[in-house]
């Protein structure tokens, strides 16, 4: 009988092993946030359920606002990496802006993100180094907003009635500011209505014939 050969798992790099750690912190760092809010939040209990030392958090982290911006920071570029995705997608203008639309409604609409991200702006309020964070990613999300418009507009076919800049601020402000009340008012205000004022602030603002 042929002997079966047990392939010893490839050593992990120390690279590797400090990206998976990171990776692991924030993923339940995420979670604790989520439940007990910046200011609940213990940095030991999240290492611990985490798997790991203090220590490993403490070597990874500055501390337990390192890890909570580390959590804003990937949802933020995961956004981007959708968005991006659409754009680059070989459909025309006008079919590349309804999926945009109607995704950018998906996303401010999940209810994890809509904690997480008032919760960055709360503490924005509070802390004058989450408020400096706060505006860094603030004008990023701006600027990175302000680029996808950009390149939709090098079609002749679609029109914004606002700078790129102003449309991307309104969407966020109207958007978000909606999905906080919806949040907390639940069958009073929809989500089937919320969704429908996003989509429609959208198509006022910008078109693709």
């Amino acid at each position: 009988m042929p002997v079966a050969t047990i392939e010893k798992r490839r050593r992990l790099t120390r690279e590797e092993s400090k990206a998976l750690t990171r990776t692991r912190l924030i993923a339940v760092g995420r979670a604790h946030f989520l439940r007990y809010g910046l200011g609940g939040a213990v940095a030991e209990k999240i290492a611990e359920d985490a798997g790991y030392s203090r220590g490993a958090l403490y070597s990874n982290f500055e501390g337990k606002e390192d890890l909570f911006l580390a959590v804003i920071r990937e949802q933020e570029a995961h956004h981007f990496e959708i968005f991006r995705s659409i754009l680059n997608e070989k459909s025309s203008s006008r079919e590349r802006l309804r999926k945009l639309r109607d995704t950018f409604a998906d996303l401010v609409m999940d209810p994890d993100w809509i904690v997480l991200h008032t919760e960055f702006q709360v503490e924005a309020l509070r802390n004058e180094r989450i408020r400096e964070s706060f505006l860094k990613m603030h004008r990023q999300t701006i600027r990175d907003g302000e680029n996808l418009i950009n390149e939709l507009l090098k079609s002749p076919e679609v029109t914004l009635n606002l700078k790129p800049g102003d449309f991307i601020m309104a969407m966020l402000s109207f958007s978000l500011g909606l999905a906080v009340n919806q949040k907390i008012l639940g069958a009073e205000l929809s989500q089937k209505r919320m969704r429908i004022s996003i989509q429609s602030l959208f198509d006022d603002l910008i078109s693709a014939v």
